[in-house]
């Protein structure tokens, strides 16, 4: 393979321009997001306005997953990223240009978050597929639980530090700084090398674009923990759309705790996730991994259950924020624990010319559920207390961790670790 002929030095150089990009780039679109959704949230006053994205996100996934899937395995990875990014950047210098002349703001924001939704799926498909023209075997899962403690540690500080900026510089200001931090993206991803692997065979390329997309479907349909990992998480994906849109409307429209507050509870996940990644890195890989799947979802579940019981009663505000900033914490550690040994085992046992596919496929897959969530849970949590709804999802969780066990009893104390040698287990 090429990646076998990378030397630990370059996998070394590439892992810091690779964790350099992802620290601007997660930082500075944090801090848009964030204070995206505030603005509209003081604007129309509606819970919807946290849960955006998840709407937004999963439908363009859906609509354009074949198409995506099929042009990163058949094109220059470097050059798709690349020019993915030039259209983000052109298109938010427009958005910037127009919004505060509109009087219809969502119908404009609708808009910038698709493009970015596209252009996000298109650059992030081309990265994990260029995972073996960036570094070697030995240093896959270094570049992937590196990328996702990165990704932790700027998540944590971006709600804080949009909630700061919107205060002190205003929507416009931060448009600004999102404008300067895409350009410097484009800057390092123009520096990193990355070592082009053969295409994929004609007959892959001119079958049509359903033909050669089926081949990624049926792989992930015929191995087994593949196809697990698309079940749970669209349960996953569906619950968790609770917290995106609840915690944020019940903090601020119902608690009145203010954004500083909430960019600390939504700061304490990410807190999590950076430690849990940091763990990580420590641990081997998990051998049992749809059985620690389902144990974590557990612990998951619970985490939503405790959240609940605790906005039951009411209490002081430093009391019901200092309880959500350590249950937001621990829901972190448990989603680090979940999503990043499933990156590793994907991006290690995947053919590469079929890892585009594959990995746009399961993203596409594993979201569709949330803007069915997002709709769902904004509508109840303005109609119904925060507390109960939290326990709710709670249980429903825990129930199925109990259903999914039973359900794959067979393979759940199978051991499928990663093998470099690309082949998946069945």
């Amino acid at each position: 393979m090429v990646a076998d002929m990378i030397s630990n030095r370059q996998s070394v150089i590439q892992i810091i321009r690779a964790a350099s990009s992802d620290i601007i780039g997660i930082l500075s679109g944090g801090i848009f997001s964030f204070s995206l959704a505030l603005m509209l949230l003081h604007t129309t006053h509606s819970a919807i306005s946290f849960g955006l994205e998840s709407i937004v996100y999963p439908i363009v996934g859906l609509l354009l997953v074949v198409p995506i899937g099929n042009f990163v395995d058949t094109h220059d990875h470097k050059t798709t990223i690349l020019v993915s990014k030039l259209v983000t950047l052109v298109a938010l210098l427009i958005y910037s240009a127009v919004i505060f002349r509109l009087h219809d703001r969502l119908a404009a924001s609708i808009v910038i978050v698709a493009v970015y939704a596209i252009n996000d799926r298109i650059s992030g498909t081309g990265y994990t597929a260029s995972v073996h023209e960036l570094v070697n075997e030995r240093h896959i899962k270094p570049l992937t639980t590196i990328e996702q403690a990165a990704t932790s540690g700027i998540q944590l500080a971006s709600p804080l530090l949009a909630a700061l900026l919107y205060g002190l510089i205003g929507f416009r200001g931060v448009l600004w700084l999102e404008a300067i931090a895409e350009f410097v993206v484009i800057l390092i991803t123009l520096s990193m090398h990355f070592h082009p692997l053969p295409q994929a065979a004609p007959t892959q390329q001119t079958a049509g674009q359903w033909a050669a997309f089926k081949v990624g479907l049926r792989y992930i349909h015929d191995h087994a923990v593949l196809w697990f990992v698309v079940q749970i998480a669209v349960w996953l994906n569906l619950l968790f759309s609770s917290v995106d849109v609840g915690l944020a409307y019940v903090m601020v429209q119902t608690l009145k705790l203010g954004n500083t507050r909430l960019g600390w509870v939504s700061s304490a996940c990410a807190l999590g996730m950076l430690a849990g990644n940091l763990l990580l890195m420590r641990l081997p890989s998990f051998q049992h991994l749809i059985r620690t799947v389902l144990l974590l979802t557990l612990g998951f579940g619970s985490v939503f259950a405790l959240m609940g019981v605790w906005l039951v009663h009411p209490l002081a505000a430093n009391l019901v924020t200092g309880g959500l900033v350590l249950l937001s914490m621990a829901m972190g550690l448990f989603l680090a624990w979940i999503n990043t040994p499933i990156s590793v085992y994907l991006q290690t046992t995947v053919p590469t010319h079929l890892l585009g596919r594959v990995s746009v496929t399961l993203t596409t897959l594993n979201t569709l559920a949330m803007p069915v969530g997002t709709l769902l849970f904004s509508w109840l949590f303005q109609r119904l207390p925060g507390g109960p709804l939290f326990i709710a999802v709670g249980l429903v969780l825990i129930g199925l961790v109990g259903f999914f066990w039973y359900r794959n009893r067979k393979i759940v104390h199978q051991v499928v670790a990663p093998q470099p040698s690309g082949e998946a287990n069945a």
